[in-house]
């Protein structure tokens, strides 16, 4: 074997060993970062929580805003892909957008520790250009285009739509939530009334849209290989 394959067939081995390594310091972030916000932890605690020597950090990131920035895109990720999953052949953006917000109020049954994580995400993310509301932004462009949505502005819907998923996820981690959320009912079911009334549906049709068939059965989280 000439030296040069050598080379590749070590390339080769390494980068799924990388790629597993990189996870493990990801998953541990990700758990301290949902306890204790990124500013509170510190990457000696991020190497303690993944079992590794702390220059094994420095050979994947640079700094906690590095890895921050990856725990995000990896959730991003994940739920974008999910979402997708229980929307595809949905074509009624109020339905699609409640879809989703039960999706979300549902991880804090099934999955609590990237939930209060998206739960800090969403709390900051108001901004229309933000890649946290790509599918977010696409449904809501479409109701307000079909008149579906009644408000304002593009903006607003945003805002709208965030800032009570925020909200609802930032309850039902302090008191706990029961199997019924998972089901899209009670608490979750009664926060979707109130969205779809922010923006704008008309009230007598929101029954309606909410009584439709709603299942998380067979739902994955990409990343993890989970299922809901």
């Amino acid at each position: 074997m000439s030296p040069a394959s050598v080379v590749q067939k070590t390339d080769a081995l390494a980068s799924p060993r990388r790629e597993r390594m990189r996870l493990v310091l990801i998953e541990a972030a990700t758990q301290l970062f949902a306890d204790k916000g990124v500013d509170a932890t510190t990457i000696d605690e991020i190497v303690v929580r993944a079992g590794v020597a702390k220059g094994t950090f420095y050979n994947y990131f640079l700094d906690r805003t590095e890895i921050a920035v990856a725990v995000a895109a990896r959730i991003r990720h994940e739920l974008n892909a999910a979402v997708a999953e229980i929307n595809d052949g949905i074509t009624d953006p109020a339905e699609r957008v409640t879809r989703g917000a039960r999706l979300f109020m549902a991880l804090i049954v099934t999955e609590p520790v990237p939930a209060r994580m998206l739960t800090r995400l969403l709390e900051g993310s108001g901004d229309v250009q933000s890649a946290t509301n790509a599918h977010l932004m696409g449904d809501l462009t479409d109701g307000i285009g079909s008149g579906r949505f009644n408000v304002p502005s593009l903006e607003m819907a945003v805002h709208v739509v965030t800032g009570i998923s925020a909200a609802a996820m930032r309850h039902l981690l302090d008191v706990g939530a029961g199997p019924e959320i998972r089901r899209g009912e009670g608490y979750a079911h009664d926060i979707c009334v109130v969205l779809l009334q922010g923006l704008g549906v008309d009230p007598a049709l929101i029954p309606e849209i909410l009584s439709r068939p709603f299942s998380l059965d067979g739902v994955r989280l990409i990343g993890h290989g989970r299922y809901l």
